[in-house]
């Protein structure tokens, strides 16, 4: 007989509280937070950073796998009934028949997509699971102030119809390239029938929720820590989003503050 513990299984991860919508869920995780801190500090070398967030981003899909993928009901023999014929496990799983694409945008978002690529396919199987890529750029003005972003290159390996789609993308600052790249995918094959879009951060500032909800409403957000340090002192005594006039977290480049400091470059060991 069925185990009626495993029928339904009720999933909700902790978040911190804010007004910034249904669809935003900034965790409140103390071991993603410290090792998110610990990927920004000075001392932290590439590759020990590489391995900090390899580490951040299979807890993010495991969080984003088990709260939003559709679950199935099965009943499977174990290798166990090959001395015990009852051995039979039933309860609901994630749907193995879930189809998912992760798109790397570079070059921050190259591993991090890699790391969602395969912690899919070991649960919905490698043919399930696709790695799209997506170079997106950054224009910046004479002054070093980000004005948008362009595509200037990608690599679409099939259809979006009926796939959840998934932006690993760290840094979410401004919002640029994510509102480029979403719309991208919407432009291709099957992007009208997508199942989700769903964009996984290391960080968030409120002008790329603010943005994102703007022009993307249905996205969904998950994030291990929201960065608001440009904001007035009454909206950081505030719960986050409520006051949205003095609520930021660029400085006048564009970039994350208190952020990570060019997580591309640190990653890759590059100079810029």
């Amino acid at each position: 007989m069925p185990d009626r513990s495993y029928r339904h299984l009720v999933y909700r991860p902790q978040q911190i509280p804010h007004r910034y919508g249904k669809n935003v869920h900034v965790l409140s995780d103390p071991v993603l937070v410290s090792r998110v801190l610990k990927l920004s500090l000075p001392e932290t070398r590439g590759i020990e950073g590489g391995q900090l967030l390899c580490a951040i981003y299979r807890t993010l899909i495991h969080v984003v796998m088990a709260a939003e993928f559709p679950r199935a009901s099965v009943s499977v023999l174990t290798r166990m009934a090959r001395s015990a014929p009852d051995a039979v496990w039933s309860g609901e799983v994630i749907d193995p028949e879930t189809r998912a694409v992760t798109v790397g945008v570079a070059r921050a978002g190259l591993l991090s997509s890699q790391v969602c690529f395969e912690e899919m396919g070991l649960l919905l199987g490698e043919r399930n699971v696709r790695q799209d890529f997506l170079m997106a750029e950054r224009k910046v003005d004479r002054r070093g102030r980000v004005r948008g972003a362009i595509v200037s290159g990608a690599k679409v390996g099939g259809s979006y119809e009926g796939r959840i789609v998934l932006f690993p993308d760290p840094m979410g600052a401004t919002g640029g390239s994510l509102d480029l790249g979403i719309r991208f995918v919407r432009a291709q094959a099957g992007g009208d029938a997508i199942a989700k879009i769903i964009v996984i951060n290391l960080v968030v500032t409120p002008e790329f929720l603010r943005r994102l909800r703007a022009e993307h409403p249905n996205v969904i957000v998950y994030a291990a820590r929201l960065d608001r340090g440009r904001s007035s002192e009454r909206a950081l005594r505030s719960l986050p989003g409520a006051r949205p006039g003095e609520e930021f977290g660029l400085n006048e480049h564009g970039y994350i503050v208190p952020g990570l400091g060019g997580l591309g470059e640190f990653l890759n060991n590059a100079e810029h």
